[in-house]
């Protein structure tokens, strides 16, 4: 099981619903996307790989994850790090996020924080909260990289703006130890009550203890 912060991005098959589809990839892209909302494995497999051919990278993308997951093609992780890397390197922010999750994991590839980080860097500079909230690990727990506060406080906080519970409840508590940020207990309460009506119970036993 993936250390918590490391997570692989779940493709999101209605992405393509309410788009109008602007090329011939996009138009086999969304087929795939319906069947695959439908379960339907394998015929969605092969036409992810056809809008894959025809240069959809959201497709090489997904590709990719079917490869992670076995579904509709065999499992095989070294397959999902060559899907997500075309994808990535295609500028698809979830491949980028996927491909530093499997550096940072050492799935499918040789575990390596620098090479994780430098794609985690990539999908967050296009506002990807998964990648924000993992490069705040990172950098907290100086993995491959020196330990900086600051800097991981940031990151920290760039994913809890985007209402992202996780990372809501966990500034919360940078702004009780104080850990890169000025500790305050008023900031402290905003972001774990904003955690809590975003759906992280467990902000409210924090928010319980500090009131006790």
């Amino acid at each position: 099981m993936l250390p918590e912060p490391f997570k692989y991005a779940r493709s999101n098959p209605l992405s393509m619903f309410g788009r109008k589809s602007k090329s011939p990839a996009d138009k086999v892209f969304k087929e795939a996307c319906e069947l695959y909302k439908k379960c339907d494995y394998s015929k969605a497999a092969e036409l992810y790989r056809q809008a894959a051919e025809l240069g959809s990278a959201e497709a090489m993308s997904d590709m990719g994850l079917l490869y992670y997951l076995g579904q509709g093609v065999p499992q095989v992780k070294q397959y999902a790090i060559e899907w997500w890397t075309k994808a990535a390197e295609a500028g698809e922010m979830k491949a980028q996020h996927n491909l530093g999750t499997a550096y940072a994991s050492g799935e499918g590839v040789k575990q390596d924080f620098e090479t994780a980080r430098k794609w985690y860097e990539k999908s967050a500079a296009q506002g990807y909260y998964k990648s924000q909230y993992s490069l705040y690990h990172i950098y907290a727990e100086g993995l491959g990289v020196p330990v900086d506060t600051v800097k991981a406080a940031s990151y920290l906080r760039q994913a809890a703006d985007q209402m992202y519970p996780k990372a809501e409840k966990e500034l919360g508590l940078l702004y009780i130890s104080g850990e890169g940020v000025e500790a305050s207990q008023r900031e402290a309460v905003r972001w774990l009550k904003r955690a809590a009506n975003h759906g992280d119970e467990s902000a409210l036993d924090v928010l319980k203890e500090i009131k006790d």
